[in-house]
């Protein structure tokens, strides 16, 4: 797998095609730039295979260096037009001179709309930074190449109670997972005579009231959840006096623990047997720090339940085309989404919090056997919110021509991929796991 796809063309190309080969590689990048071989006489079809295995294509604009492109033999139109219906993330890179012809095929008028990179010899390494800016899947680490599994966590309050989308989404989302986690909240409450539960995360109660909190076990039940108007709605909605209640608190911030202290004294509450944390940590800058203090007021025989999203483990076949790992790969560095290797990290963060007899109850997901409605679900449960979040990323953002091009690609491409997604034989998997451990 290459990182990075270098197209020139040979006139006027060549010097700076090797240039940023040469420099790209020193900084420890998997980069694809022939030299002869492949680029003499007729179009060699072993570069399909390296531009497929590419996240990036890079294409050296010299000047007049697209004149050519008129004819349908041009290797270099053959590259690009290959690369665009690959839906790769082409850079245009042009250089001194350079100007975009009137009278490109059609196949390659969409060029121009790419987000390009003025390139300068004199201040190269100022290019080689723009470029790297508006490549996807690289991640650089004191100007080498990180490892992919570095920490990318940020501190993300994503849930707001007018987002009436998101709102459905989750609700959608709570009937599909029902099967999913529903034998892991059974076991809970099969173990204890009585129920003492603390979720954090709570939106607006739905969740926890249809899993634990309709138990006739239940004694009680605080929800926390940092979006105010949430917390309104599900005291109006299920709060009992003396029994179970939502209050707002940032589970992130330096008064945390004495501020969860103060709100179990007022409930008369000293410890919880079940502490649950559904699709919560990967909005967190610090899981590690919440589950220490979270572990504090769990009982000596009590159950953390924690369910997570890892979109590492997502699978989606057949994908000939690519489109349902561009919608991945377009989640995974959207802001809005959250960490989404989330759920690599439990197993390890809970015993790293003094939490024992950790165990997976589910890993993933799957298609298999759901019927027509499921599957609507779970592509609305998984896809729809990308899309959302683009838009909600556009009017924070509208300079941002990434953006721009994902959202306009994502909207044109979606009821192809929701079509695709209702065949028998396709088959996709959604990275959700689920853990318990004990104190």
């Amino acid at each position: 797998m290459y990182d990075i796809f270098i197209s020139y063309r040979r006139d006027g190309g060549f010097e700076m095609a090797r240039l940023l080969y040469d420099r790209l590689q020193d900084m420890g990048l998997n980069v694809f730039f022939d030299l002869e071989e492949l680029r003499s006489g007729k179009f060699n079809v072993k570069l399909f295979s390296a531009i497929d295995e590419s996240s990036n294509f890079l294409l050296v604009l010299p000047q007049g260096s697209l004149d050519r492109c008129k004819n349908d033999d041009d290797w270099l139109r053959i590259e690009i037009e290959y690369a665009v219906s690959k839906r790769k993330n082409i850079v245009p890179l042009m250089m001194k001179g350079f100007e975009w012809p009137e009278n490109l095929p059609e196949t390659l008028k969409s060029l121009h709309l790419y987000n390009a990179v003025q390139m300068s010899r004199e201040y190269f390494q100022a290019s080689i930074d723009r470029i790297l800016t508006m490549c996807s899947n690289i991640a650089l680490k004191g100007g080498k190449k990180a490892h992919t599994e570095k920490e990318v966590r940020e501190d993300n309050k994503y849930y707001f109670f007018d987002d009436k989308k998101e709102r459905r989404r989750l609700k959608i989302q709570q009937n599909l997972m029902r099967s999913f986690d529903a034998p892991a909240y059974d076991k809970v409450k099969n173990r204890y005579e009585r129920l003492s539960v603390l979720d954090l995360g709570a939106n607006t109660g739905e969740f926890i009231m249809d899993r634990l909190g309709a138990s006739e076990k239940l004694e009680k039940l605080i929800g926390i959840e940092f979006d105010e108007k949430s917390v309104e709605y599900a005291n109006a909605a299920y709060g009992l006096e003396g029994k179970i209640s939502f209050h707002r608190l940032d589970l992130e911030s330096e008064s945390f623990y004495d501020d969860l202290r103060d709100i179990m004294d007022k409930c008369g509450v000293g410890s919880f047997n079940v502490i649950n944390l559904s699709m919560t940590l990967l909005h967190l800058k610090s899981p590690y720090r919440l589950l220490k203090k979270l572990r504090s007021v769990l009982d000596g025989d009590g159950t953390v339940i924690v369910k997570d999203i890892d979109d590492g483990l997502n699978l989606a076949y057949p994908d000939d085309e690519g489109d349902f790992a561009k919608a991945v790969d377009i989640c995974s560095r959207e802001e809005l989404a959250g960490y989404r290797k989330s759920g690599r990290q439990i197993y390890t963060l809970l015993y790293r919090s003094g939490f024992k007899h950790v165990t997976q109850e589910r890993l993933g997901l799957s298609t298999v056997g759901m019927d027509s409605d499921e599957r609507s679900a779970l592509f609305d449960t998984y896809f729809s919110f990308i899309r959302e979040d683009l838009r909600l990323l556009q009017e924070k953002h509208p300079d941002d021509k990434r953006i721009k091009a994902d959202l306009d690609w994502y909207v044109d491409i979606y009821d192809d991929l929701e079509e695709r997604f209702q065949d028998d034989a396709f088959y996709f998997v959604l990275g959700f796991v689920l853990f318990t451990a004990q104190k």
